[in-house]
């Protein structure tokens, strides 16, 4: 590992080779390529992240990413990152890393998904987005590259995730970073982020998920996460169920990699819970006390602190300086939208997740439990995308008794709110109304709220992202090949089944 110093004032040193400097905003007047028409470019690329590929299933390698990465100098060599894999609280625990490592005086890079507002949302330095100018020159200046990709005619055409890693390296190199935290998109092994060399690698919780793609059990799935261990590199775990724990010790030995456990690194010493205000945790570090107060709602998130902590402790030990009290600062400073989120108090709490598998629908339930003892009934808008088990989230919310207003976002990958309601009425799970929007769905769900019930809204980022949207009035940014419901304008009335 090369060790980077912390930020002094204006006085910032560092052991990293010296990285280009990036062109100043006032420079992309320059530029050919507006905002609008990089989204449009990249988004023109293989996306499995928006478009399904029925009985075609995607040729995941990583050729594809390390011949990009080549054509355009090979960024992200010679860099110090944080891998961090997992099913469930990737990004969460990747924020609450990066931001504690920025507290300390690192320029920290931060390349994480999906975006939840902004796309510009997955590149960050310091918490702070890439600018929408610095975006476009990005693609633009890559472009070339993808093009001689797709000129080679061997390992077909580069897709929208590898260009992004590609924009967020060469972002990171550009800006002289000192160290960045990477979450991988989907698996790990095959993951074109899996290109990085890591000074930890990090596998949060791993359950059921994109079961199509990643294999049909636990263990699988485990096998294609632990792909992110690297020889000798050092590898924290959050609390596994036993298939996976198993694989990703024998993963780790193989590889001679060092297995941190962070429920045994860092102890909880001590805790209050103040409900919708967070958590204030005391936290063991190598016989020391960190005192923090987490914003992050759920006992999860707890878990997720600790993994992050682990990570932090790790680098400490690596030679990294880091300041305890840094880290305190920074776990207290972090915001992670759509995760367990109170969109509003009035008339109706509406709480809303990104949930979209059982394992996280549970947890989702756990925390609504905790935070409303005193709720009336329960109204759930839910709303999922294609290569998800609706029913496992439906039947892990069961308990809450909800009324159900199933609908769909405007992702391309939305499974249609007639698709899903028939999914839930055939596995026994009664529907109250079926809309085509989440601002039909929430505008129901007003319509079935009494006093003291509570809307929640959950089955995917996508839902929880839209809701946040009509209700804090954020101008959504529309992409493309984004879908419009024609029904738009109909009332909630006219969209029951």
């Amino acid at each position: 590992m090369v060790t980077p110093q912390p930020v002094d004032g204006d006085n910032r040193t560092t052991d990293l080779r010296d990285a280009p400097n990036s062109r100043p905003d006032q420079d992309t007047a320059q530029m050919k390529l507006s905002y609008r028409d990089a989204i449009s470019q990249l988004l023109s690329l293989a996306d499995f992240e928006r478009k399904s590929r029925a009985g075609d299933p995607p040729d995941f390698h990583l050729k594809r990413i390390e011949r990009l990465l080549g054509y355009i100098g090979n960024p992200h060599i010679g860099q110090n990152y944080v891998h961090v894999a997992g099913s469930k609280g990737k990004g969460s625990t990747s924020a609450l890393i990066a931001w504690p490592l920025a507290a300390s005086g690192y320029k920290t890079g931060l390349f994480s998904s999906p975006s939840i507002h902004r796309i510009t949302e997955r590149i960050r330095i310091n918490g702070e987005s890439i600018s929408e100018g610095e975006f476009a020159r990005i693609v633009e200046t890559l472009w070339p590259a993808v093009e001689r990709v797709t000129a080679d005619g061997d390992i077909g055409v580069v897709s929208v995730f590898e260009l992004e890693t590609a924009m967020a390296l060469h972002h990171f190199t550009e800006q002289g970073t000192d160290i960045n935290v990477i979450e991988v998109g989907l698996g790990g092994r095959l993951d074109s982020t899996n290109i990085v060399t890591p000074v930890v690698s990090v596998i949060t919780p791993i359950s059921l998920d994109h079961v199509a793609v990643l294999g049909d059990t636990i263990g699988k799935i485990a096998g294609e996460k632990a792909g992110i261990i690297k020889r000798g590199i050092p590898v924290v775990s959050s609390p596994q169920v036993p298939d996976a724990d198993t694989v990703i010790r024998a993963t780790a030995s193989a590889n001679n990699s060092e297995l941190i456990e962070s429920h045994n690194a860092v102890p909880i010493l001590n805790s209050t819970d103040h409900g919708m205000d967070g958590v204030e945790l005391e936290l063991g570090v190598d016989g020391r006390s960190l005192d923090t107060r987490l914003h992050l709602l759920g006992t999860h998130q707890i878990d997720n602190t600790r993994t992050a902590v682990a990570v932090l402790r790790q680098l400490i030990n690596s030679g990294m300086p880091i300041d305890l009290g840094a880290i305190g600062e920074g776990i207290s400073a972090v915001k992670w939208p759509a995760r367990n989120q109170l969109v509003n108090r009035h008339p109706n709490p509406v709480f809303v997740d990104g949930a979209h598998n059982g394992a996280s629908a549970k947890a989702f339930r756990k925390t609504v439990e905790q935070l409303f003892p005193d709720r009336g009934g329960v109204v759930l808008i839910l709303g999922t995308v294609r290569g998800h088990d609706p029913s496992a989230v439906a039947r892990e919310l069961a308990p809450l008794k909800p009324r159900i207003v199933v609908t769909e976002s405007r992702h391309p990958k939305s499974l249609r709110g007639t698709e899903l309601a028939k999914a839930l009425s055939e596995c026994k799970i009664t529907v109250s109304s079926t809309t085509t929007s989440t601002q039909l769905a929430l505008n129901h769900a007003r319509v079935l709220a009494g006093d003291g019930d509570v809307i929640l809204a959950t089955g995917s980022l996508f839902v929880a992202a839209e809701i946040i949207e009509i209700e804090h009035g954020i101008e959504p940014e529309l992409y493309p090949d984004i879908k419009l419901p024609s029904r738009r304008s109909l009332s909630p009335a006219a969209q029951q089944n």
